[in-house]
């Protein structure tokens, strides 16, 4: 297993050149191999180049069904069927409360005193660095993608896939919402209210499926054992929005039974007021 330290992730950053930028960042901590310090060493040697983190900090754990009579054609679920309803947790925004499934550097982010984490009850992102408050103050239960519209409006702003792939760029919904589609809703309870409305995105199993169109705009390194692909924020969720926009259909996954795939290419949920 190969060995990876704070040099090793000091080197990358110099090499694509991502210094005092803004990276979404979804990563694998073992595709690393063995990296020294485990998270902590990758937060460091980015907030060390002046670089703002933002990664998605999902709490799952949160969703209950809709109120009585509460329905929305095309939303690609069954509300009624959520597992365990009463034993749904409350978000607490000031918490580390976090899915499992999120991995090893979200879940150390948040237990970082200036971390700045979203109000979204089942889909928070939190950031940490120079324009971290900038990036979450306005997202929302029903603007979830608000701190990917503000990235958007820095130059100098990435997506960073280390050791995952397109399936994990949450980056790809913003582009789904840009070509048009409407949101999913869902509801969840916070400490302050048992049943909030709030907007998430589709399923995101057949992303891989805009490898092509972003290969020209891809820069990749390889960190240890893990391969890194990196994308100019701006310029990714552009390729993709047009994509999109031509054939809807590119974001279905391979699952014939998927609920959420044909709703999305159907432009998602039918709300009214």
């Amino acid at each position: 297993m190969q060995y990876v330290g704070l040099k090793e992730i000091r080197n990358a950053i110099g090499e694509l050149k991502l210094n005092d930028s803004i990276i979404c960042l979804h990563s694998s901590l073992k595709s690393f191999g063995n990296l020294e310090g485990g998270p902590d060493t990758l937060i460091t040697a980015f907030l060390e180049a002046g670089c703002t983190l933002v990664v998605p900090t999902f709490t799952y754990e949160c969703d209950v069904p809709p109120p009585s009579g509460k329905r929305y054609l095309q939303n690609a679920c069954d509300c009624d069927k959520v597992e365990n309803p009463d034993r749904a947790l409350a978000y607490d925004i000031n918490s580390p409360m976090i899915s499992k499934d999120m991995g090893a550097v979200p879940a150390r982010i948040l237990e970082h005193p200036e971390k700045i984490r979203g109000n979204h009850p089942l889909n928070s992102f939190t950031a940490l660095g120079p324009y971290a408050g900038r990036l979450i103050a306005k997202q929302t239960p029903l603007d979830v993608y608000a701190p990917f519209t503000e990235m958007a409006l820095f130059r100098e702003s990435y997506v960073l896939l280390a050791g995952v792939d397109l399936t994990k760029a949450t980056a790809i919904h913003h582009a789904e919402e840009k070509a048009g589609r409407r949101l999913f809703r869902r509801w969840a309870r916070t400490l302050h209210d048992p049943c909030v409305e709030v907007a998430v995105g589709s399923c995101s199993e057949g992303f891989n499926n805009f490898r092509e169109f972003v290969k020209p705009i891809e820069q990749q390194t390889v960190v240890g054992e893990s391969h890194w692909k990196v994308y100019p924020y701006g310029e990714f969720v552009e390729i993709i929005t047009r994509e999109i926009q031509k054939n809807p259909a590119v974001t279905k996954c391979q699952d014939p039974g998927c609920p959420r795939c044909p709703d999305a290419v159907r432009g998602g949920p039918v709300v009214n007021g």
